[in-house]
């Protein structure tokens, strides 16, 4: 399979030429950076509006064939005489490789706003809404392909060609030094997809992608997978096992971050105070923001260590929908702050490059019910215990909650396979599932094991 991965870097500054020799730095050319964007907009409404009015022609065509087809029609040539002449008039000398890619742009719009419009015949009079509209952009990610640019890493320094109100030149761009080194062990390893120039918070960055090709794991029997089910928490960042399709657990833990977790909880602290004092607490935010960021990031890490320690082969998460709002009054803000998305994103990426698959399951009830099937658990004050982390069984046992819910997470992975099977036992709906579940199942069939 093929990822993606990005690493975005300030521009630092902008190199002053004169006679073809770098004299001195200057501040990045707005002017120029703005020229260049509305420029391409520009071009890109044009092509719209052209390509609307052909799209007869052009839908019948293939994908290459139809962006071959539109740039004739909007570019003239030795052997071709544009149908729409105004384009090369209005943008005259626009890199090759950047027209192609604003044609595929604008091509990708029409078809969009056809098949929306289509659509929308289709439904009744009663049933249908407001008429789809075309969808023309109101801004443009500067890509520059390989024509359009100059690496320099070993200087840190990046050539890109920009359109300066009258033509196209070349501007040359200085990046950071432990930026451009990263970049070129990047690109040595990995291939250098068209880089693209963004705005944010006031600055210019370059953000540089890059593509590698990785092997998953072939073996598509799921039965043969040693899994490790992992839950994400609040208290503790979170709790895993390893489990096999029998329903054994041969290893489990807790991820405990304490360095981390005392830094979150520290600014947490340090912003009440600020906001009590009525006080500017934008550093605070900003340092707030960094800390969970560290969290999530180290959290992921451990993670990988532990699936690669026991050679797993599927990760297995909750299907979380952290939308809409958050109930809760002492835990409100931790759980504002829980970034469980991004610590699941980032375990993706890096269990792909070791060849680990994903998968998740249902979220409901994995540490509400204990996974010994005596029924629902009781927590924190409920049952009298000091910490919300620990839960009482019926029983009267007292287990850790997030490891209760990493058994029944990963049972509910093997029972969703099990239920594929032919012979299968009728089984609990998926939020009931849990690991005695799966124990009983092979008990009772162990002929669905082999």
């Amino acid at each position: 399979m093929k990822i993606n991965t990005c690493y975005t870097v300030d521009i630092k500054s902008q190199y002053i030429f004169k006679d073809g020799q770098a004299v001195g730095i200057r501040r990045v050319d707005e002017a120029v950076m703005k020229a260049t964007r509305t420029a391409c907009l520009d071009a890109l409404k044009f092509c719209v509006n052209a390509f609307l009015s052909d799209w007869d022609s052009l839908e019948e065509l293939s994908c290459l064939m139809r962006k071959r087809r539109g740039d004739l029609l909007i570019h003239s040539t030795k052997n071709n005489i544009a149908a729409y002449q105004g384009f090369d008039e209005s943008f005259p000398y626009l890199p090759s490789y950047m027209r192609r890619a604003i044609v595929a742009d604008a091509l990708g719009i029409v078809s969009s706003y056809v098949s929306n419009h289509r659509n929308w015949e289709r439904l009744s009079v009663f049933e249908r809404g407001s008429e789809p509209k075309v969808g023309y952009p109101t801004a443009y990610e500067l890509t520059f392909y390989d024509q359009d640019r100059i690496l320099n890493l070993s200087e840190g320094s990046v050539g890109l060609k920009l359109y300066s109100g009258k033509e196209w030149k070349w501007y040359y761009f200085r990046i950071g030094e432990p930026d451009a080194r990263y970049i070129a062990k990047m690109a040595a390893s990995r291939k250098l997809l068209s880089p693209v120039v963004e705005k944010s918070k006031g600055r210019y960055r370059i953000r540089f992608c890059f593509e590698e090709s990785r092997k998953l794991i072939q073996n598509e029997d799921p039965f043969v997978y040693t899994v490790l089910a992992v839950d994400l928490g609040i208290n503790a960042p979170a709790s895993w096992c390893v489990m096999t399709a029998e329903g054994s657990v041969h290893a489990r833990g807790v991820i405990r971050l304490v360095g981390d977790e005392d830094r979150l909880r520290h600014a947490i602290n340090r912003k009440r105070m600020y906001q009590q004092a009525g006080k500017k607490s934008h550093s605070i935010y900003r340092r707030l923001k960094h800390a969970n960021e560290l969290l999530a990031i180290n959290t992921a890490r451990e993670i990988i260590k532990t699936a690669v320690l026991y050679d797993v082969d599927c990760i297995v998460f909750e299907h979380l929908d952290l939308k809409g709002s958050k109930v809760g009054r002492r835990m409100k803000e931790r759980l504002h702050l829980w970034c469980a998305d991004n610590i699941q994103d980032r375990v993706e990426l890096h269990a792909h490059r070791n060849g680990m698959r994903i998968s998740r399951v249902c979220a409901w009830g994995t540490s509400m019910l204990a996974f010994d099937g005596t029924g629902r658990v009781q927590r924190g004050m409920d049952a009298g215990l000091g910490s919300y982390s620990v839960c009482r069984f019926q029983t009267g046992k007292i287990y850790n909650c997030d490891l209760n819910a990493s058994y029944n997470i990963g049972a509910r992975y093997f029972l969703r396979e099990y239920k594929k099977l032919p012979g299968c036992p009728e089984l609990p709906k998926t939020s009931r599932c849990i690991l005695a579940d799966l124990r009983n199942l092979m008990s009772a069939y162990p002929a669905l094991a082999a």
